[in-house]
Protein backbone atom coordinates (compact mmCIF):
# COMPACT_ATOMS: atom_id res chain seq x y z
CA UNK A 1 0.00 0.00 0.00
CA UNK A 2 1.28 2.99 -1.02
CA UNK A 3 2.42 5.57 1.75
CA UNK A 4 0.73 8.57 0.20
CA UNK A 5 -2.43 8.54 1.90
CA UNK A 6 -0.97 7.60 5.36
CA UNK A 7 -1.42 10.20 7.93
CA UNK A 8 -0.86 8.81 11.42
CA UNK A 9 3.04 7.78 10.42
CA UNK A 10 4.76 10.20 7.94
CA UNK A 11 7.42 7.65 6.61
CA UNK A 12 9.36 9.97 3.99
CA UNK A 13 9.36 12.70 7.10
CA UNK A 14 11.09 9.84 9.44
CA UNK A 15 13.67 9.24 7.03
CA UNK A 16 14.69 12.19 6.11
CA UNK A 17 14.67 12.97 9.63
CA UNK A 18 17.05 10.15 10.13
CA UNK A 19 19.48 11.29 7.45
CA UNK A 20 19.51 14.73 8.15
CA UNK A 21 20.48 13.25 12.29
CA UNK A 22 23.38 11.31 10.67
CA UNK A 23 24.60 14.18 8.36
CA UNK A 24 24.40 16.22 11.46
CA UNK A 25 26.65 13.89 13.49
CA UNK A 26 29.28 13.99 11.04
CA UNK A 27 29.35 17.66 10.74
CA UNK A 28 29.43 17.68 14.48
CA UNK A 29 32.47 15.30 14.24
CA UNK A 30 34.14 17.22 11.08
CA UNK A 31 34.04 20.49 13.44
CA UNK A 32 35.10 18.73 16.47
CA UNK A 33 38.40 17.73 14.29
CA UNK A 34 38.77 20.97 12.59
CA UNK A 35 38.42 23.07 16.30
CA UNK A 36 41.24 20.58 18.11
CA UNK A 37 43.35 19.94 15.13
CA UNK A 38 42.74 16.03 15.75
CA UNK A 39 41.48 13.28 13.90
CA UNK A 40 41.39 11.23 17.29
CA UNK A 41 39.59 12.91 19.93
CA UNK A 42 38.09 9.85 21.70
CA UNK A 43 39.15 6.14 22.05
CA UNK A 44 35.69 5.84 19.65
CA UNK A 45 37.21 7.64 16.95
CA UNK A 46 39.80 4.74 16.59
CA UNK A 47 40.11 2.74 19.00
CA UNK A 48 43.66 1.39 18.24
CA UNK A 49 45.37 4.83 16.59
CA UNK A 50 44.08 5.95 20.00
CA UNK A 51 46.16 3.29 22.05
CA UNK A 52 48.76 3.99 19.88
CA UNK A 53 49.16 7.53 19.92
CA UNK A 54 48.70 8.07 23.75
CA UNK A 55 51.23 5.51 24.21
CA UNK A 56 53.50 7.78 21.54
CA UNK A 57 52.34 10.85 23.76
CA UNK A 58 53.59 9.31 26.82
CA UNK A 59 57.37 8.98 25.21
CA UNK A 60 57.45 12.33 23.39
CA UNK A 61 56.85 13.76 27.17
CA UNK A 62 59.27 11.87 29.01
CA UNK A 63 61.62 12.77 26.44
CA UNK A 64 60.96 16.66 26.78
CA UNK A 65 61.53 15.95 30.29
CA UNK A 66 64.57 14.33 29.62
CA UNK A 67 66.21 17.17 27.46
CA UNK A 68 65.34 19.16 30.75
CA UNK A 69 67.11 16.91 32.71
CA UNK A 70 70.22 17.28 30.75
CA UNK A 71 69.75 21.23 30.26
CA UNK A 72 69.84 21.07 34.31
CA UNK A 73 73.02 18.20 34.22
CA UNK A 74 75.11 20.24 32.16
CA UNK A 75 74.17 23.41 34.42
CA UNK A 76 75.15 21.25 37.35
CA UNK A 77 78.63 20.44 35.80
CA UNK A 78 79.01 23.62 34.82
CA UNK A 79 79.14 25.10 38.49
CA UNK A 80 81.72 22.24 39.08
CA UNK A 81 83.78 23.63 36.25
CA UNK A 82 83.65 26.76 37.60
CA UNK A 83 84.69 26.23 41.10
CA UNK A 84 87.40 24.23 39.87
CA UNK A 85 88.31 27.10 37.45
CA UNK A 86 88.35 29.04 40.63
CA UNK A 87 90.85 26.57 42.38
CA UNK A 88 93.42 26.64 38.99
CA UNK A 89 93.21 29.98 39.11
CA UNK A 90 94.60 30.46 43.22
CA UNK A 91 96.97 27.59 42.50
CA UNK A 92 98.42 29.09 39.66
CA UNK A 93 98.74 32.15 41.91
CA UNK A 94 99.96 30.46 45.06
CA UNK A 95 102.65 28.65 42.19
CA UNK A 96 103.76 32.41 41.22
CA UNK A 97 104.38 32.83 44.90
CA UNK A 98 106.29 29.83 45.66
CA UNK A 99 108.61 30.45 43.08
CA UNK A 100 109.12 33.99 44.40
CA UNK A 101 109.72 32.69 47.86
CA UNK A 102 112.72 30.25 46.47
CA UNK A 103 114.15 32.76 45.74
CA UNK A 104 117.68 33.67 48.00
CA UNK A 105 117.43 37.04 47.36
CA UNK A 106 114.36 36.94 49.89
CA UNK A 107 114.40 37.98 53.45
CA UNK A 108 113.13 35.81 56.24
CA UNK A 109 110.06 38.33 57.04
CA UNK A 110 109.31 38.27 53.46
CA UNK A 111 109.51 35.02 52.51
CA UNK A 112 106.65 34.55 56.27
CA UNK A 113 104.87 37.37 54.50
CA UNK A 114 104.59 34.59 50.89
CA UNK A 115 103.85 31.82 53.74
CA UNK A 116 100.88 34.01 55.05
CA UNK A 117 99.70 34.93 51.88
CA UNK A 118 99.57 30.92 50.94
CA UNK A 119 97.83 30.23 53.79
CA UNK A 120 94.77 32.44 53.24
CA UNK A 121 95.37 30.54 49.29
CA UNK A 122 94.54 27.73 51.27
CA UNK A 123 91.44 28.60 53.03
CA UNK A 124 90.11 29.78 49.83
CA UNK A 125 90.64 26.45 48.19
CA UNK A 126 88.43 24.76 50.49
CA UNK A 127 85.90 27.71 51.13
CA UNK A 128 85.18 27.42 47.38
CA UNK A 129 85.23 23.49 47.65
CA UNK A 130 82.53 23.55 50.31
CA UNK A 131 80.31 26.60 48.74
CA UNK A 132 80.41 25.09 44.85
CA UNK A 133 76.98 23.40 45.19
CA UNK A 134 73.81 22.95 43.05
CA UNK A 135 70.48 22.65 44.49
CA UNK A 136 72.06 22.02 48.11
CA UNK A 137 73.75 19.33 47.08
CA UNK A 138 78.51 19.80 46.73
CA UNK A 139 79.54 18.85 43.66
CA UNK A 140 83.78 19.37 44.94
CA UNK A 141 83.32 18.11 48.82
CA UNK A 142 82.19 15.32 50.16
CA UNK A 143 79.17 13.60 47.78
CA UNK A 144 76.56 15.01 46.56
CA UNK A 145 74.95 15.75 50.71
CA UNK A 146 78.16 16.48 51.87
CA UNK A 147 79.34 12.57 53.08
CA UNK A 148 82.41 11.11 52.98
CA UNK A 149 84.58 9.44 50.00
CA UNK A 150 86.92 10.24 47.39
CA UNK A 151 84.25 11.56 45.07
CA UNK A 152 81.34 13.07 43.89
CA UNK A 153 78.65 10.62 42.39
CA UNK A 154 76.42 12.07 39.65
CA UNK A 155 73.52 9.96 37.92
CA UNK A 156 71.51 11.53 35.41
CA UNK A 157 67.97 10.64 33.81
CA UNK A 158 68.77 11.25 30.58
CA UNK A 159 66.13 9.51 28.41
CA UNK A 160 62.86 8.40 28.96
CA UNK A 161 63.46 4.75 29.74
CA UNK A 162 64.54 3.98 33.36
CA UNK A 163 67.34 2.41 32.43
CA UNK A 164 68.88 5.86 30.20
CA UNK A 165 71.20 7.49 32.95
CA UNK A 166 74.50 8.98 32.75
CA UNK A 167 77.22 9.07 35.52
CA UNK A 168 79.34 10.99 35.90
CA UNK A 169 82.20 11.07 38.60
CA UNK A 170 83.60 14.56 40.38
CA UNK A 171 86.78 13.83 42.25
CA UNK A 172 86.65 15.72 45.34
CA UNK A 173 88.98 19.14 45.45
CA UNK A 174 89.54 20.54 48.92
CA UNK A 175 93.03 21.34 49.72
CA UNK A 176 93.84 17.99 51.40
CA UNK A 177 92.68 16.16 48.09
CA UNK A 178 94.61 18.19 46.32
CA UNK A 179 97.79 17.67 48.33
CA UNK A 180 98.16 21.43 49.62
CA UNK A 181 97.17 20.63 52.87
CA UNK A 182 98.69 17.49 54.57
CA UNK A 183 97.75 15.59 57.54
CA UNK A 184 100.42 16.49 60.09
CA UNK A 185 102.75 13.79 62.01
CA UNK A 186 101.41 12.69 65.45
CA UNK A 187 101.44 15.45 67.94
CA UNK A 188 104.53 14.15 69.66
CA UNK A 189 107.44 16.52 70.14
CA UNK A 190 107.35 19.99 71.32
CA UNK A 191 109.21 21.21 68.00
CA UNK A 192 108.38 25.21 66.56
CA UNK A 193 107.44 23.95 62.71
CA UNK A 194 107.19 20.85 61.74
CA UNK A 195 105.01 18.44 63.45
CA UNK A 196 101.50 19.38 65.32
CA UNK A 197 102.44 20.59 68.62
CA UNK A 198 104.49 24.16 69.13
CA UNK A 199 104.86 24.20 72.74
CA UNK A 200 105.17 27.98 74.19
CA UNK A 201 107.31 28.29 77.35
CA UNK A 202 104.51 31.15 79.11
CA UNK A 203 105.40 31.93 82.39
CA UNK A 204 108.39 29.61 82.66
CA UNK A 205 111.64 30.90 81.79
CA UNK A 206 113.18 29.45 78.65
CA UNK A 207 113.45 25.74 77.72
CA UNK A 208 111.95 25.56 81.45
CA UNK A 209 109.08 23.27 80.04
CA UNK A 210 110.30 20.59 77.01
CA UNK A 211 109.59 17.57 75.90
CA UNK A 212 105.77 17.56 76.39
CA UNK A 213 104.63 14.33 73.85
CA UNK A 214 101.02 14.17 73.26
CA UNK A 215 99.04 12.72 70.27
CA UNK A 216 95.19 13.61 68.96
CA UNK A 217 92.68 10.51 70.26
CA UNK A 218 90.06 10.62 67.63
CA UNK A 219 88.41 7.72 69.36
CA UNK A 220 88.64 6.04 72.84
CA UNK A 221 91.66 3.88 72.61
CA UNK A 222 92.84 5.05 68.91
CA UNK A 223 95.42 7.34 67.46
CA UNK A 224 96.03 9.54 64.41
CA UNK A 225 97.69 12.26 62.60
CA UNK A 226 94.20 14.27 61.70
CA UNK A 227 91.87 15.79 64.30
CA UNK A 228 88.17 13.73 63.94
CA UNK A 229 85.49 15.37 62.99
CA UNK A 230 83.93 17.98 65.80
CA UNK A 231 87.56 18.64 67.06
CA UNK A 232 89.18 21.78 66.49
CA UNK A 233 93.10 22.50 66.94
CA UNK A 234 94.05 25.85 68.83
CA UNK A 235 95.98 27.05 71.39
CA UNK A 236 95.55 25.31 74.87
CA UNK A 237 96.82 26.60 78.35
CA UNK A 238 97.68 24.15 80.91
CA UNK A 239 97.72 25.86 84.45
CA UNK A 240 101.19 23.99 86.23
CA UNK A 241 100.63 24.27 90.28
CA UNK A 242 102.43 22.11 93.30
CA UNK A 243 100.13 20.22 95.17
CA UNK A 244 102.83 18.56 97.34
CA UNK A 245 106.94 18.29 97.54
CA UNK A 246 106.86 15.42 95.04
CA UNK A 247 103.50 15.90 93.10
CA UNK A 248 102.81 18.90 90.53
CA UNK A 249 99.08 19.15 88.55
CA UNK A 250 98.87 20.03 85.29
CA UNK A 251 95.20 21.48 84.18
CA UNK A 252 93.13 22.62 81.30
CA UNK A 253 89.88 23.34 80.14
CA UNK A 254 88.53 21.87 83.48
CA UNK A 255 90.75 18.57 82.98
CA UNK A 256 93.49 17.69 84.87
CA UNK A 257 96.38 15.89 85.25
CA UNK A 258 99.09 15.01 88.61
CA UNK A 259 102.57 13.98 87.92
CA UNK A 260 104.69 12.28 90.69
CA UNK A 261 108.46 11.55 91.34
CA UNK A 262 111.27 13.92 91.92
CA UNK A 263 114.63 13.76 90.27
CA UNK A 264 116.94 14.98 92.25
CA UNK A 265 120.03 15.01 90.20
CA UNK A 266 118.49 17.33 88.11
CA UNK A 267 116.06 19.00 89.99
CA UNK A 268 112.99 18.07 88.05
CA UNK A 269 109.64 16.42 87.88
CA UNK A 270 108.82 13.91 86.23
CA UNK A 271 105.77 10.81 85.85
CA UNK A 272 103.01 9.42 83.59
CA UNK A 273 100.13 11.29 82.98
CA UNK A 274 98.04 12.11 80.22
CA UNK A 275 95.92 15.29 80.16
CA UNK A 276 92.70 16.38 77.95
CA UNK A 277 92.81 19.45 76.30
CA UNK A 278 89.55 19.57 74.35
CA UNK A 279 86.94 16.82 73.68
CA UNK A 280 83.40 16.37 71.36
CA UNK A 281 82.17 13.38 72.27
CA UNK A 282 83.99 10.61 73.13
CA UNK A 283 87.01 12.11 70.52
CA UNK A 284 89.43 14.27 72.52
CA UNK A 285 92.77 16.14 71.69
CA UNK A 286 95.06 14.52 74.78
CA UNK A 287 99.17 15.26 75.37
CA UNK A 288 100.58 12.59 77.03
CA UNK A 289 102.47 14.64 79.89
CA UNK A 290 105.03 11.24 80.74
CA UNK A 291 107.90 13.29 79.35
CA UNK A 292 107.42 16.87 80.57
CA UNK A 293 110.17 18.49 82.46
CA UNK A 294 109.78 21.53 84.87
CA UNK A 295 112.63 23.33 86.73
CA UNK A 296 111.61 22.72 90.19
CA UNK A 297 113.05 26.66 91.19
CA UNK A 298 109.94 27.38 88.74
CA UNK A 299 107.03 26.44 91.30
CA UNK A 300 106.47 26.47 94.41
CA UNK A 301 104.29 24.41 96.56
CA UNK A 302 101.41 25.62 97.62
CA UNK A 303 102.08 29.22 95.38
CA UNK A 304 100.35 30.45 92.51
CA UNK A 305 100.30 28.68 89.51
CA UNK A 306 101.59 29.34 86.42
CA UNK A 307 101.39 28.84 82.81
CA UNK A 308 102.19 27.76 78.95
CA UNK A 309 100.58 26.65 76.34
CA UNK A 310 100.48 23.96 73.60
CA UNK A 311 98.87 25.05 70.36
CA UNK A 312 97.59 21.83 68.15
CA UNK A 313 97.75 21.98 64.57
CA UNK A 314 94.90 19.90 63.17
CA UNK A 315 96.88 19.98 59.43
CA UNK A 316 99.48 21.79 58.12
CA UNK A 317 98.90 23.82 54.80
CA UNK A 318 101.99 24.96 52.19
CA UNK A 319 101.59 28.65 54.12
CA UNK A 320 102.32 26.60 57.49
CA UNK A 321 105.00 24.31 56.33
CA UNK A 322 106.78 27.99 54.55
CA UNK A 323 106.48 29.94 57.38
CA UNK A 324 109.90 30.08 59.21
CA UNK A 325 111.08 27.48 56.19
CA UNK A 326 113.74 28.66 53.43
CA UNK A 327 114.25 28.44 50.34
CA UNK A 328 114.64 24.69 50.17
CA UNK A 329 110.99 24.08 51.41
CA UNK A 330 109.50 26.60 48.71
CA UNK A 331 111.02 23.99 45.68
CA UNK A 332 108.85 21.52 47.94
CA UNK A 333 105.77 23.48 47.53
CA UNK A 334 106.03 24.18 43.98
CA UNK A 335 106.46 20.84 43.34
CA UNK A 336 103.36 19.82 45.56
CA UNK A 337 101.04 23.11 43.76
CA UNK A 338 102.10 21.15 40.43
CA UNK A 339 100.57 18.05 41.17
CA UNK A 340 97.46 19.45 42.25
CA UNK A 341 97.53 21.68 39.39
CA UNK A 342 97.75 18.40 37.31
CA UNK A 343 94.68 17.09 39.27
CA UNK A 344 92.72 19.88 38.63
CA UNK A 345 93.05 20.48 34.61
CA UNK A 346 92.84 16.37 34.45
CA UNK A 347 89.28 16.94 36.42
CA UNK A 348 88.74 19.96 34.26
CA UNK A 349 89.53 17.91 31.13
CA UNK A 350 86.96 15.08 31.95
CA UNK A 351 84.02 17.96 33.35
CA UNK A 352 84.50 18.81 29.63
CA UNK A 353 84.65 15.54 27.87
CA UNK A 354 81.34 14.41 30.19
CA UNK A 355 79.28 17.92 28.63
CA UNK A 356 80.37 17.22 25.61
CA UNK A 357 78.51 13.21 25.98
CA UNK A 358 75.60 15.30 27.29
CA UNK A 359 75.49 17.57 24.12
CA UNK A 360 74.84 14.46 22.03
CA UNK A 361 72.44 12.91 24.52
CA UNK A 362 70.88 16.06 23.51
CA UNK A 363 71.27 16.30 20.38
CA UNK A 364 70.40 12.69 19.57
CA UNK A 365 67.17 12.62 21.94
CA UNK A 366 65.99 15.86 20.07
CA UNK A 367 65.98 14.08 16.62
CA UNK A 368 64.22 10.43 18.93
CA UNK A 369 61.53 13.62 19.71
CA UNK A 370 60.88 14.68 16.43
CA UNK A 371 60.54 11.34 14.69
CA UNK A 372 58.41 10.40 17.63
CA UNK A 373 56.12 13.10 16.98
CA UNK A 374 56.10 12.79 13.08
CA UNK A 375 54.97 9.13 13.67
CA UNK A 376 52.19 10.42 16.57
CA UNK A 377 51.32 13.18 14.17
CA UNK A 378 50.42 10.71 11.22
CA UNK A 379 48.13 8.54 13.38
CA UNK A 380 46.44 11.23 15.52
CA UNK A 381 46.35 14.58 13.41
CA UNK A 382 43.42 15.91 11.64
CA UNK A 383 44.20 16.27 7.81
CA UNK A 384 42.32 19.64 7.41
CA UNK A 385 42.30 19.72 3.40
CA UNK A 386 40.45 16.67 3.61
CA UNK A 387 38.24 17.50 7.02
CA UNK A 388 37.67 21.03 5.60
CA UNK A 389 35.78 19.26 2.00
CA UNK A 390 34.03 16.91 4.21
CA UNK A 391 32.80 19.59 5.82
CA UNK A 392 31.52 21.85 2.71
CA UNK A 393 30.12 18.37 1.66
CA UNK A 394 28.37 17.74 5.35
CA UNK A 395 26.90 21.32 5.28
CA UNK A 396 25.17 21.26 1.62
CA UNK A 397 23.50 17.84 2.58
CA UNK A 398 22.34 19.07 6.32
CA UNK A 399 20.94 22.29 4.09
CA UNK A 400 19.42 19.70 1.43
CA UNK A 401 17.92 17.07 4.21
CA UNK A 402 16.86 20.21 5.87
CA UNK A 403 14.32 21.30 2.68
CA UNK A 404 13.65 17.65 2.51
CA UNK A 405 12.17 17.09 5.88
CA UNK A 406 10.22 20.39 5.44
CA UNK A 407 8.59 19.06 2.19
CA UNK A 408 7.90 15.32 3.40
CA UNK A 409 6.37 17.31 6.87
CA UNK A 410 3.98 18.96 3.83
CA UNK A 411 3.04 15.95 2.21
CA UNK A 412 0.27 14.73 4.36
CA UNK A 413 -1.63 17.63 3.45
CA UNK A 414 -2.09 16.58 -0.08
CA UNK A 415 -4.87 14.06 1.27
CA UNK A 416 -7.11 17.04 2.23
CA UNK A 417 -8.06 17.51 -1.61
CA UNK A 418 -9.62 14.28 -1.60
CA UNK A 419 -11.69 15.42 1.03
CA UNK A 420 -13.49 18.14 -0.69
Amino acid sequence: MSSFSQINTNIQAQQAFQNLSDTSEQLAETRERLTTGLRINSASDDAAGFEIAEGLEARTGSQQQALRNIGDAKSALSVAEGGLDSQLNILQSAREKAVQAANGSLSQNERNAIAGELQEQVGEINDIAKNTTFNGDKLIEGGTSGDSGNSVGLTFQTGSESDQTFDVNIENSTADDLGVRQPSVNVNQATTNSGGQLVNEGDFAESAVSGLEGSVTVASGSTASTLASGLEGGEFEVQVSQTASDKIKLSANGNSATLTGVNAGNGTFSGAGTLTLSKSGTKTIQAKASNITIATDSLEQGGDAKSFTVEVRDELDIGTRLQNNGADEAREIINDVDSAINSLTSQLSDLGASQNRLSFKESNLETSQTNLQAAQSRIQDADFAKEQTQAAKLQVQQQSGTAQLAQANAAGQSVLSLLQ
